[in-house]
């Protein structure tokens, strides 16, 4: 892993630190936010449409900033992301301080946060978009997938070290932990500012390219990041509720322990597979996404079974295996099936993707929660199920027929 790591060029480098800092604000809403949602008189629905509302926000401004970076550089945009995503962090973390101190009624307390996670997430959404349409521009055909490991090893990494600075500072502050990615935010913002190396550009600025999202080219990708991005959040969202009603952890310091254990285990999972066996084995779009679906599917099956924490860590780490498989694979085959001319478009829609699953995901959790706590892992399975075989009868692009194409 840290050989992967010291082989990265430096561009690439900055790169994974800014998407880290941005995996570790990801990873505090659940170990930070989650546990603290009841103390400041959020129902779990509530919780929920928060966490959904800004994902609105980057499914509509993910294409824009996509394209913008086209124009405007990989760079810019990426840096813009970084000092958007700092901002609207902080306006979140003041605001659930003031429901701690309680400055303001329910009503006017719920607004505040959701105005917040508005901000975060129309600025935020440049990031990821950004980030892809660089990493597309600068890796070879049958490198891609490898290359689009490293981007979602990042989430990894700050989902590591978004519950390790959680419980460390949340001692000193509850949402202390918040503030210091918002400052981390700022120091990638910095470094790519000095260093970062804008990329050769491909795109015609006289002729903009439109990729549309039902383009048959990459709709079954994107239908691939929504679903298992709202399976993925709609599990999420119930994990502290989960926590505290199905294994009996009530005291919000043990609650917050075994959601850090639990998503740790994911991210150490997806960590050692996007940056040690991605980056060896070079696996393909299409062995990736016939496979981590299913698995995924299976991994829920036993979640809903489970009868122990020990269970619980387990199917969470399953959980990162299943999505350190399908997340290269979806960017990579959705990279490869276009031109070079149109990665900037692709990539704003790879980012939206996802946070159209995240939108549904996390409100549809805490809502059929109430109905079975075992509901949110059942159903999920059931639609992982179904795009998996989807999978198997779409023609996935293959790198080495591409790259043989480009040499001839």
């Amino acid at each position: 892993m840290i050989a992967a790591i010291l082989s990265m060029s430096k561009d690439k480098a900055i790169l994974l630190f800014g998407l880290v800092t941005y995996g570790i604000g990801q990873s505090l809403l659940y170990v930070v936010f989650g546990p603290l949602a009841r103390d400041i008189g959020l129902t779990e629905a509530q919780f929920g449409i928060l966490i959904s509302s800004s994902n609105i926000a980057v499914v509509i401004f993910s294409p824009l900033w996509g394209r913008a970076s086209e124009t405007k550089g990989r760079k810019r945009i990426f840096i813009l992301g970084l000092i958007g995503y700092a901002v609207g962090y902080s306006l979140l973390a003041f605001s659930i301080q003031i429901g701690l101190w309680a400055l303001l009624a329910a009503t006017p307390l719920f607004l505040l946060l959701l105005a917040s996670r508005l901000v975060y997430g129309t600025l935020a959404s440049a990031i990821t978009p950004a980030a892809t349409a660089y990493v597309a521009d600068t890796t070879e055909a049958r490198n891609r997938a490898a290359g689009m490991a490293l981007v979602a090893s990042a989430g990894g990494i700050g989902t590591i070290i978004g519950p390790a600075l959680g419980g460390l500072l949340a001692k000193l502050g509850a949402v202390l932990p918040m503030y210091a990615a918002s400052v981390l935010a700022l120091i990638a913002a910095v470094l790519s500012t000095i260093k970062l190396t804008e990329p050769a550009r491909h795109v015609d600025l006289n002729n903009k390219v439109k990729v549309s999202v039902f383009d048959r080219r990459i709709f079954p990708y994107l239908l691939g990041w929504f679903v298992i991005f709202m399976v993925f959040t709609a599990v999420q969202v119930i994990t502290a509720f989960y926590i505290e009603d199905r294994f009996g952890v009530t005291v919000r310091a043990d609650v917050i322990e075994v959601a850090s254990i639990a998503l740790l285990s994911m991210a150490i999972v997806t960590l050692v597979v996007q940056v040690c066996i991605m980056q060896v084995w070079k696996l393909t779009p299409r062995f990736l996404l016939r496979t981590a679906f299913f698995i995924f599917a299976v991994v829920l099956m036993l979640f809903a079974n489970s009868s122990s924490l020990a269970a619980l860590y387990f199917c969470f780490a399953g959980m990162g295996f299943a999505f350190a498989l399908a997340a290269p694979g979806l960017s990579a085959a959705a990279s490869l099936a276009v031109g070079p001319h149109e990665q900037g478009a692709v990539a704003g829609w790879l980012a939206s993707a996802p946070a159209f699953g995240m939108v549904f995901g996390p409100a549809l959790g805490g809502f059929i929660y109430k109905i079975s706590p075992n509901v949110p892992m059942i159903g999920g399975a059931a639609l992982l199920i179904l795009v998996g075989v989807i999978f198997w009868f779409i023609n996935i692009p293959d790198p080495v027929e591409i790259t043989a194409e480009e040499q001839s």
